[in-house]
């Protein structure tokens, strides 16, 4: 296999010189093109890139989840119109890697790169969202606010915690919007502060699940719709704290639907978030492509 190589050096607080020999050393057999990301949008251009090339056979990503979501839309954008993508294979590097340990892939570089050699690749689905793909989710209204909050600086040095900090500010003076919903053919009203667009299960950490029943290749596209509670803020943070220990949906004002096509409007327009990065402000239309992208697992 002829290898496109993208390297993201300073994910998940790394050290560029040492992770950037390593995953070269991994792949010296097979990369024909070395990509090394220095500003947004050059992993989503070389993938772009590649995708359309008869040079390259497969595409290696090294970095995180925003690293991937450039990848994936760079794939996606010149995806041939009768079949998936030419394959993706991931190196976790960064603070969370979500669709990596969706997917199963864990371990140190070597293992990743044992893993995409052996070739074993399945098909997921992807969203599409005014044109913007993920993998992962979409999210709209409170949780797109923090991801506008947060200063890149401080991810880069306390990693998670960051968004902590950056919630805790948001919650002090976010409040709930008008949400109108069609969800394929059927409308939704809600008094909202948080709507999710989920492709897979979890979101943000592994280990919480705020779309329990969604799966990368069942076809759908899960919603969870926070809706306004009783003491307003106080009440959504309840609902935060339920969703991370997993009992939100026990809550009656958190409501749960499944669609392939989403279209959300809100009056006034709320921030969107894709994969974790900043998107737009509704009305945003989503749809779902099935089995559009190929990806290397473990097995």
């Amino acid at each position: 296999m002829k290898s496109l190589l993208i390297v993201n050096p300073v994910a998940g607080q790394g050290r560029p010189k040492e992770t950037l020999g390593a995953v070269e050393d991994a792949f010296r057999s097979t990369v024909r093109k070395l990509v090394v990301t220095s500003a947004r949008g050059d992993a989503e251009a070389a993938a772009r890139e590649a995708s359309s090339s008869v040079d390259i056979d497969e595409v290696i990503v090294a970095g995180g989840d925003g690293t991937v979501n450039e990848v994936v839309n760079g794939l996606m954008q010149t995806r041939p119109a009768d079949g998936p993508t030419k394959p993706l294979g991931i190196i976790p590097l960064g603070t969370q890697n979500v669709l990596a340990k969706e997917l199963g892939i864990d371990g140190d570089i070597e293992s990743c790169a044992a893993m995409i050699q052996r070739g074993r690749k399945i098909a997921i689905d992807v969203g599409d969202a005014n044109g913007r793909f993920f993998a992962l989710m979409a999210g709209f209204g409170f949780d797109a606010a923090v991801v506008n909050e947060m200063i890149a600086p401080i991810k880069g040095l306390i990693g998670p915690a960051a968004y902590a900090f950056a919630a805790a500010g948001t919650l002090a003076k976010y409040h709930s919007t008008k949400v109108r919903l069609e969800l394929d053919d059927e409308p939704v009203q809600s008094d909202a502060f948080l709507v999710i667009v989920a492709n897979a299960s979890s979101y943000g950490f592994r280990q919480i699940k705020v779309a329990p029943f969604a799966a990368l290749d069942d076809g759908w596209l899960d919603v969870c719709v926070f809706e306004r509670a009783p003491f307003d803020r106080v009440g959504f943070a309840t609902q935060m704290m339920a969703a991370i220990a997993g009992r939100h949906l026990r809550d009656p004002r958190v409501r749960y639907y499944r669609a392939r096509r989403v279209k959300i409007d809100s009056d006034p327009p709320i921030d969107g978030q894709v994969d974790g990065d900043m998107f737009q402000q509704t009305p945003v239309t989503i749809n779902l492509i099935p089995t559009a992208l190929t990806v290397y697992v473990p097995g």
